[in-house]
């Protein structure tokens, strides 16, 4: 009887030959067959410490699945398939030696970041936000007739504070930038969706236009 190969023998046979699981060579299509793998039949990518490492390791928050942050991070579908698969047999081999807390140490010490000036300006805008600081928000945004919302119903010093320090301790990723570098999108786990900013005049700018939209809704519920 032939001996059934193993979970990493598996992962290397498919993304060599893709066409032989699935009917498109495609990342989604592969990625989609692993993990529908994985929820059959218990692999060492089973369970949710997969999704963390991920996250962990390539600066995320940790509340994205992995597929997506694999796909972030890789200029095209043959990048994204082989860092899917160099990350799955580097996430295997450290199970072999290390304990869960171990891995996700690793994750972080081997991070994959990239903090500049467009980032620094977020992080200054967002405890702005918590604070309701008028002056600071306003300098720190592309011009919106509603911004008014962003300084309305600011916490009390003291919560505004710890939310601050957490604000301050959570990764930003930048999942995009346009040619011209004048135009990015960054991530954190603070904000529901991709945050955008933009260079005006030599400064960059938060667009706050989704945030505002967001709390016009919540006013309005």
């Amino acid at each position: 009887m032939e001996k059934e190969p193993t979970f990493t023998e598996f992962i290397e046979h498919i993304c060599k030959r893709p066409l032989m699981y699935c009917l498109e060579s495609t990342f989604n299509e592969i990625s989609a067959f692993i993990n529908g793998y994985s929820f059959a039949k218990k692999t060492p990518i089973s369970g949710t410490d997969f999704h963390r490492f991920v996250c962990l390791k390539n600066s995320f928050p940790t509340n994205y699945i992995w597929t997506y942050v694999i796909k972030a991070c890789a200029k095209n579908d043959e990048e994204a398939i082989s860092l899917m698969k160099n990350t799955i047999l580097e996430f295997c081999e450290l199970k072999n030696r290390m304990n869960e807390d171990e891995i996700m140490q690793f994750a972080i010490d081997n991070a994959k970041t990239k903090e500049g000036e467009p980032e620094k300006v977020f992080r200054e805008f967002d405890n702005a936000l918590l604070k309701g600081d008028k002056k600071v928000i306003q300098s720190l945004i592309v011009d919106n007739e509603k911004a008014d919302l962003l300084w309305i119903g600011k916490y009390p010093k003291s919560v505004a504070e710890q939310l601050s320090d957490l604000s301050d301790g959570q990764s930003i990723k930048r999942i995009y930038e346009s040619e011209n570098g004048q135009n990015i999108k960054i991530l954190t786990s603070g904000w529901p969706f991709p945050i955008e900013m933009i260079l005006e005049n030599g400064e960059w700018k938060v667009n706050a236009d989704k945030i505002i939209e967001l709390r016009t809704e919540n006013n309005c519920a």
